[in-house]
């Protein structure tokens, strides 16, 4: 099974380059591009979850259907654009990231 990264790639990363442009010339505000790659990084979760757990339990249970490779094929590719938000999530909060790292209070 081949799975695509550029392709699910590009509607993120353009939708991110063009929250973060209006966040930056003032039209929406931080809190608003904030939480609506909140809710994306959920949303991907949620189906990257779901797909995995039914996933295991059809393997624990032995039954193989045509519908597991469809399944986990979702799967990764749900995975694969909640690594993209992540990353998008980290540079949101790259002051409160570094605090994790630094293990202290980060100068403004």
């Amino acid at each position: 099974m081949v799975y695509e990264i550029f392709i699910p790639s590009i509607p993120f990363v353009g939708g991110y380059l063009i929250t973060y442009t209006l966040y930056n010339t003032g039209l929406i505000k931080k809190s608003l591009h904030a939480n609506l790659w909140n809710f994306i990084l959920l949303s991907a979760f949620l189906v990257a979850a779901c797909a995995g757990f039914v996933l295991m339990v059809l393997l624990e249970l032995g039954i193989i259907t045509s519908i597991n490779s469809g399944l986990l094929y979702w799967h990764v590719e749900f995975g694969i654009t909640m690594a993209l938000v992540t990353v998008f999530h980290i540079i949101i909060y790259w002051k409160s990231t570094r605090r994790l790292f630094t293990g202290g209070k980060v100068k403004s």
